[in-house]
């Protein structure tokens, strides 16, 4: 029997295993046995829990969700039909009801898979080598296992004193750990209504929590909350919300709304540049030679410009690379126009750059009317187009990629500014805020300035992805598990990242540049090496694809010659243990 344990009991694990079942044979479960550690039920792991609050919606169209297997063909969509009829054709449905889909998805596996697979609710606080397996350390004692796959996620990992914070905490904050899926510290006896908030952060999580403390307090929205046309909200208060809830942000920016609808001119545009990044991609893969991403810039930059064109409005490189860099968003310079719900131009005049005193609330309501081409299109929207139209493609082509630690820092400063633009909220929750600034409850200020006396701090920043809390060399781990794999030398953070190096099958490359074999990562855990981890998207990396196919090709080569069990299997949990560490 191939014993195996997998740390963490997310989407990525479930994916990772789901993919084995697939190549696995029927008859198999004898042969293979899978312990998944995870104080949370396993699918939908700390992130996607059930006991999420309606009012949490998905941030991403839910057609993305999919852990269908040979088991069941039934991918979210089919899933919702007949468990929760009321909300099917939902685009974003709440985040709750993703995580039954995940969890029944996990359960169906452990039930009627061909592996055998067990949940043990526990955090592992070590993994170490012993002799040809790896023995895992944690409340629950000591286990081995032959393989040992590592998905951790947001999970922070251990709470041994080795481990340094994994980011600067915000003194006073009323939540002492980082809101992931658990928002039980913001209660009515915490923040009561005549008091006001202060919430470090202005991004998807500082929105959840703004929406708690008033949709999830009874408040209620007037206007159109559902279907295409475009509506103005009004807040409708309970009186049980905060006095004021206040965004603090190093950018006093707010991420802009998706956009609903995309030309199909923007379309086709997009899909004649795909070739151009391959092509771009496939001579560089092995050089780390300074200076080197120039020319994935100006592919992008060239791809924008001609957006612009289709769209009737006129842009430069130059204006376009300012707003890459800074994440200021400005209108069209000259020639600006805006669009009707028609794909052609309406050609109605504007000024060539947005007030510079406009405030977050304006520049939002903006973005949302451009959004239906009601208002000047922006740098921003352009750049929204392009970095999420060539998303998938940026992924494999800078997949592992060498690169200067100068050319990674700019990436790093250029994709955030773009992500904003592009991977923001969806354009009911923008709405929704948006009727809380002009309630007068909501309010953006720079994170420079000081709370006021008597606020209530709550800490909406989270923790970065990766197992370094900043850039290799510099970096601490953020979990001792993580820090005795690197002491030992089994894992490897290339300088100027902060995630784990692994090879296309998620083996971890060793500090010596060999494969730890049987050692391996998916997931945030890897970030910086490979991008785009904090996705449902299924099919965006392979690497859970080539994992299982190697232990499934390990299995075929055992199968007629089981290896004798080297060590007493692992206990199962007690139900007074099923309770340990349950956070």
């Amino acid at each position: 029997m191939i014993r195996i344990a997998v740390v963490g009991g997310g989407p990525k694990s479930l994916f990772a295993l789901l993919a084995l079942n697939d190549l696995i044979p029927p008859g198999s479960r004898s042969r293979i046995r899978v312990d998944v550690y995870d104080p949370h039920p396993p699918g939908s792991g700390s992130v996607w829990r059930e006991a999420q609050p309606q009012a949490l919606r998905l941030n991403v169209n839910a057609g993305i969700v999919d852990a269908s297997s040979s088991l069941t063909s039934e991918n979210f969509a089919n899933w919702v039909h007949h468990a929760a009829p009321e909300l099917s054709g939902e685009k974003y449905p709440p985040r709750a009801l993703v995580g039954r889909y995940l969890r029944e998805q996990f359960e169906f596996l452990r039930q009627h898979g061909n592996v055998t697979v067990s949940h043990r609710p526990y955090v592992v606080t070590g993994v170490e080598r012993l002799g040809t397996q790896w023995m895992l350390k944690g409340p629950f004692g000591s286990s081995t296992y032959e393989e040992v796959l590592l998905a951790t996620g947001h999970g922070l990992g251990d709470a041994s004193p080795r481990r340094p914070p994994p980011l600067e905490l915000l003194p006073g904050a009323l939540n002492p750990h980082p809101l992931i899926g658990n928002y039980s510290s913001l209660t009515t006896a915490a923040i009561r209504p005549e008091q006001s908030v202060w919430i470090r952060g202005a991004a998807l999580t500082a929105y959840d929590v703004a929406l708690l403390l008033t949709e999830g307090r009874g408040g209620s929205w007037q206007g159109l909350t559902s279907g295409a046309q475009l509506g103005k909200l009004r807040y409708i208060p309970s009186g049980r919300e905060p006095q004021r809830i206040t965004f603090a942000s190093r950018s006093g920016l707010l991420m802009d709304p998706k956009s609903e609808t995309v030309s199909p001119a923007i379309t086709a545009c997009l899909e004649r540049f795909k070739p151009q990044l391959w092509q771009w991609g496939r001579p560089h893969q092995a050089t780390s030679d300074a200076g080197r991403l120039a020319g994935l810039w100006a592919i992008l930059l060239r791809c924008a410009q001609e957006c612009a064109q289709i769209m009737g409005v006129q842009t430069s490189a130059v204006t376009l690379w300012r707003t890459a860099l800074t994440g200021v968003s400005v209108a069209a310079e000259s020639g600006a126009a805006c669009m009707t719900s028609s794909p052609g131009p309406a050609n109605l005049a504007t000024e060539d750059w947005l007030p510079e005193d406009w405030a977050p609330a304006e520049l939002l309501r903006h973005s949302l009317l451009a959004n239906h081409f009601l208002a000047p299109l922006t740098t921003g929207w352009l750049w929204a187009r392009v970095w999420s139209g060539l998303y998938p493609e940026l992924v494999a082509v800078m997949d592992r990629s060498s690169r200067s630690r100068q050319d990674w820092r700019q990436f790093l400063r250029v994709a955030g500014n773009l992500e904003r633009f592009a991977f923001g909220p969806p354009e009911l929750t923008a709405r929704k805020l948006l009727a809380l600034f002009d309630s007068g409850i909501l309010h953006m200020t720079p994170a420079s300035e000081e709370p006021e006396p008597g606020v209530v701090l709550i800490d909406a920043v989270t923790p970065s992805p990766g197992v370094l809390g900043a850039p290799a060399p510099d970096g601490d781990p953020v979990s001792g598990l993580y820090l005795g794999l690197l002491l030992d030398g089994h894992v490897s953070v290339r300088p100027g990242e902060r995630g784990l190096l692994t090879d296309r099958d998620a083996t971890c490359i060793a500090s010596d540049g060999s494969r730890t074999q049987s050692l391996a990562a998916v997931g945030r855990p890897t970030e910086d090496p490979t991008l785009g981890h904090d996705t449902l998207n299924r099919s965006l990396h392979g690497e859970h694809r080539l994992w299982a196919q190697r232990i499934a090709g390990h299995v075929a080569l055992n199968a007629a010659k089981p290896s004798p069990a080297t060590g007493p299997l692992p206990k199962q949990p007690t139900p007074a243990e099923e309770s340990v560490l349950k956070e």
